[in-house]
């Protein structure tokens, strides 16, 4: 009897016998698709701390030994990115195909085991390098659920038929026939066939598709980075990716876009905290297409949400407060600095006179620096003589 895969606590816990699966992950799993023999510039760890540049193939990272591959993070949104960010992406879809360690027939990853997380977890471990594993361990679990269900739509394009049962008679080698089965039945559910014509509908809706490709947004970005030397916040880093390499936007709607964002970002660019921001509550982004709703900030990619963008938008409004403060500090220390230099030269000029003259220099100089006192002092010394000529008569 077939049943939809929502776990009960007691299939949520790890079976007696689940420590003797495969623990020696050195070959891509048989179901993994062939990837390209592209090298990834990374660093690589041993077990003793030292690091070295290599380049590595997704294949060769399943054969290291001791060793891993130091995974570097973007500090704005926290993904991975630089080529240790590709690497990690392109090894995870092949772990995702792994079917004794990550069955297909569950129906929402949020569902999914967490001991199975967990032993996918220590797998992911074994090969790559976090510099705070307890805080990577959410994003990279949670790109693995992705990775996961690019695998299960791979299997249903290539092997689903008209009927239920021609599609379960149509199993994929290597896969399980109770998980093929489990899985083939939840898809033809009338649950699961009213979810697909909602997504149909949602995906009407996209008409701005970016042209990163399977690039991630936080590779993209530091791509744009390192050419322009900076970091470019939403709305240039919207433009930049639904632009095509002939100059052409991907659709009207995105060039519209594009040029009621132009003028902002022109605005804007006169101030230097912003413009060295990824994202903020009121950037230009905001201000084109609205306020961000629940989930996850756009065009960030995977990982912010709008609470963490708050308090991000928080510390750049006090950050650049705090800019402004010191910019009028760094103002005012010039203006000393240059009475300063004034004061030097008038008594470098005051040694240099004689003696006799000195007075006379040195009240020229100080009527010269402050008027009113000098102005003030005079008249008292002016009185002060007549008194004392008044007396003497």
């Amino acid at each position: 009897m077939f049943r939809l895969m929502d776990f009960t606590e007691s299939e949520t816990q790890a079976p007696d016998d689940f420590s003797n699966l495969e623990t020696n992950y050195n070959t891509p799993p048989v179901l993994a698709q062939e990837c390209k023999s592209f090298k990834w510039k990374v660093q690589v760890i041993d077990g003793i701390g030292m690091i070295e540049d290599q380049m590595l193939t997704t294949k060769d990272v399943w054969k290291l030994q001791n060793r891993k591959v130091i995974v570097h993070f973007d500090q704005d949104t926290d993904q991975p990115d630089e080529d240790s960010g590709g690497l990690l992406g392109s090894w995870l879809g092949q772990l995702s195909t792994d079917v004794n360690l990550l069955p297909i027939n569950y129906s929402d990853w949020r569902l999914f085991p967490l001991y199975r997380k967990d032993m996918a977890w220590e797998v992911i471990k074994s090969k790559f390098w976090f510099d705070d594993p307890s805080i990577r361990k959410s994003y990279i679990i949670s790109v693995l659920g992705s990775r996961c269900k690019d695998f299960k739509i791979r299997l249903w394009r290539d092997h689903h038929q008209n009927s239920r049962t021609r599609t379960v008679e149509n199993r994929p080698t290597n896969v399980p026939e109770d998980q093929w089965r489990e899985f083939v039945y939840m898809r033809f559910t009338d649950k699961w066939k009213k979810m697909q014509a909602r997504n149909i509908i949602s995906r009407s809706f996209h008409v701005m598709p970016h042209v990163c490709g399977r690039k991630s947004f936080a590779r993209k970005r530091r791509n744009i980075k390192d050419q322009t030397g900076r970091t470019p916040c939403r709305a240039e880093f919207f433009i930049e990716t639904r632009m095509k390499s002939d100059g052409n936007f991907v659709s009207d709607k995105a060039k519209k876009s594009a040029d009621e964002l132009t003028p902002l970002l022109n605005k804007d660019s006169s101030t230097q905290v912003s413009s060295n921001v990824t994202a903020t509550l009121n950037d230009a982004y905001s201000r084109v297409f609205g306020p961000e709703c629940s989930g996850r900030v756009r065009c960030l990619g995977r990982g912010p949400t709008p609470s963490k963008l708050i308090k991000r938008s928080t510390a750049v409004v006090r950050l650049e407060a705090d800019n402004a403060e010191v910019l009028q500090m760094k103002t005012k220390m010039t203006s000393l600095e240059n009475q300063v230099q004034s004061l030097t030269g008038i008594i470098q000029q005051l040694l240099s006179t004689k003696p006799s003259d000195q007075a006379s220099e040195f009240a020229a100089y100080a009527n010269i620096l402050n008027p009113q006192v000098c102005k003030g002092k005079g008249d008292g010394v002016s009185k002060d003589q007549n008194n004392n000529i008044n007396h003497d008569s």
